[in-house]
C-alpha cells in the first residue's frame, strides 16, 4: 500500500475491510480484493470517483452509499484503466461514456461486473454493478409480494399473448421480477426472446440480444429482427422510445407475450408513459394486461429486531443492530409493489382517454393491493419498519 493511500474502512462492526496487495505494486490483487471484499458485504454498485485532490472509493450496500477508501489521483486514474482493459473498453477514450463487462471467478463463485464510465470535471468516474447469479435468479415466490398481487401477477402471466409492464425508478428490482417472470414462462413450449442493455445473467433456453448504441444498434432496429423470428414471448428490458413503444403496443395485439419495463412510479403512470411516446389509447387499450410497480424494502434483521408494543395494540417492531446484520438492524432486500390486471373497465378507460386517477381508482374497486398495503402488510407482519417504508414507497402514489 502506497504512503499516500488513506485506508477507510466500511462503516460496520467488523474489523475494516484490509487490502492485502498493494494498488501500487499487485493492481489485478487490488481489484479482486476489492470485488471478493464487496460480494462478501452484499454490495450491489462499486464507484470509483475522482474529485479535485484524490480519488474515492465507495459502495453502495442495501441501499445506501458507504465510503471505503481513498486514493491518490494518480492510483484513481490507474484503477480506472485497469477495469477499463478488463471489460475491455478504449483506454484512449476519456470525453466519452462507456459501458463494458468482466467475469471475475472469486472463491465465493463467479460474478459478472457491469461496467460504466463517465467523463466528469476531475477525471472518469467508474460504477461497477455487481451481478449475483443467486440473487437474480428466483422463483416468483422468492420475491416479497403481496399473495393477491402474486395470484395476480401469474393469471396475468398465463393469457396467451399481450402486453405486461413492470414500473418503478432505477434499482428496485424490475429486471429480478421480469427474469423470475422469464422462468415461470420458459417451459420449452415457447420461443423466448429477449432484447438488453446489457444482458445481466445468461438465461437456459432463450434467445438473448445486445443492445450496442456505439455500432448504432438500438431497441427499435434489434425488435424488428425478432419480430421475423417468430418469437413467441418478447421481453425488452426498457421503453426508451416512440418507435419502441410502437413496435411493442404492435406486437402485442397480435398475438406475441411481451414484457417490459418502465421508469413510471405507478401502475397507472405507467399507462400516462405510454401514451406520451404516442401509442394510440384504443391499441394500448387492446393490448395491456397487467402492470407491476414496485419497490424494494429492506427486511428488519431476525436477529435483532425489537418489539416495541405488544400490550394488545399493533405489534411494530424496530431496527436494533447486531454483528449478524452488522449494526444496520436490516438484512437483504424484499420486494413491495402493486399488480394492476387489465379489466375490461379500466381497459374502457384506457381507450376514452380517462385520467390517471380514474384508473387507479378502478384497479383499487377490482381489489388491488396497492404499494402502501403492501407495504403495511409487511409492516404488520413485523417484516420491515415504519422508517423503511416512509423512506422507501411514496406517500401521493396516484
Amino acid at each position: 500500500m502506497s504512503e499516500t493511500s488513506t485506508p477507510v474502512s466500511f462503516p460496520v462492526s467488523e474489523p475494516a475491510v484490509k487490502f492485502i496487495a498493494s494498488l501500487e505494486e499487485n493492481i489485478e490483487d487490488f481489484f479482486l480484493q476489492l470485488v471478493e471484499e464487496s460480494i462478501r458485504l452484499t454490495v450491489s454498485d462499486i464507484f470509483v470517483s475522482p474529485a479535485e485532490d484524490r480519488c474515492e472509493i465507495s459502495v453502495r450496500r442495501l441501499g445506501f452509499v458507504e465510503a471505503v477508501r481513498s486514493l491518490t489521483s494518480e492510483e484513481g486514474a490507474r484503477l480506472v484503466n485497469f477495469v477499463k482493459t478488463k471489460a475491455e473498453l478504449d483506454i484512449a477514450q476519456h470525453h466519452q461514456p462507456q459501458d463494458g463487462r468482466i467475469s471475475v471467478t472469486l472463491h465465493s463463485g463467479s460474478f459478472d461486473l457491469r461496467v460504466a464510465t463517465m467523463p466528469t470535471l476531475f477525471g472518469e468516474c467508474l460504477t461497477m454493478r455487481v451481478l449475483d447469479p443467486k440473487k437474480m435468479m428466483l422463483g416468483l415466490d422468492e420475491l416479497g409480494f403481496h399473495p393477491t398481487n402474486l395470484r395476480r401477477l401469474i393469471g396475468v402471466m398465463e393469457k396467451p399473448g399481450g402486453l405486461i409492464l413492470v414500473a418503478g425508478p432505477t434499482g428496485t428490482g424490475k429486471t429480478t421480477t421480469l427474469y423470475s417472470v422469464i422462468q415461470y414462462l420458459n417451459n420449452g413450449a415457447r420461443k423466448i426472446h429477449t432484447l438488453e442493455d446489457p444482458i445481466e445473467y445468461v438465461l437456459d433456453g432463450v434467445h438473448q440480444s445486445q443492445i450496442n448504441l456505439r455500432r448504432g444498434v438500438d431497441y427499435p432496429d434489434l425488435l424488428r429482427g425478432v419480430l421475423r423470428q417468430s418469437p413467441d414471448i418478447i421481453l425488452v428490458g426498457e421503453i426508451r422510445d416512440s418507435a419502441t413503444a410502437e413496435i411493442l403496443v404492435r406486437a402485442a395485439n397480435t398475438g406475441q407475450m411481451v414484457l417490459a419495463t418502465s421508469h413510471s412510479a405507478s401502475t397507472s403512470e405507467a399507462i400516462e408513459a405510454l401514451l406520451t411516446f404516442g401509442v394510440k389509447a384504443q391499441f394500448l387499450a387492446s393490448a395491456l394486461l397487467g402492470i407491476v410497480s414496485q419497490r424494494l424494502l429492506r427486511p428488519l434483521c431476525p436477529e435483532c429486531k425489537i418489539l416495541l408494543d405488544d400490550s394488545g395494540g399493533a405489534k411494530v417492531y424496530l431496527p436494533k443492530g447486531c454483528d449478524t446484520c452488522r449494526q444496520t438492524g436490516y438484512a437483504g432486500r424484499v420486494a413491495v409493489g402493486e399488480v394492476m390486471r387489465i379489466t375490461p373497465e379500466i381497459r374502457k378507460l384506457i381507450h376514452n382517454g380517462s385520467p390517471v386517477s380514474a384508473i387507479r381508482q378502478a384497479a383499487l374497486d377490482d381489489g388491488m393491493v396497492d404499494l402502501r398495503a403492501d407495504a403495511q402488510d409487511k409492516l404488520d407482519k413485523g417484516i420491515t419498519s415504519v422508517d423503511e417504508i416512509l423512506r422507501t414507497v411514496p406517500s401521493d402514489t396516484i
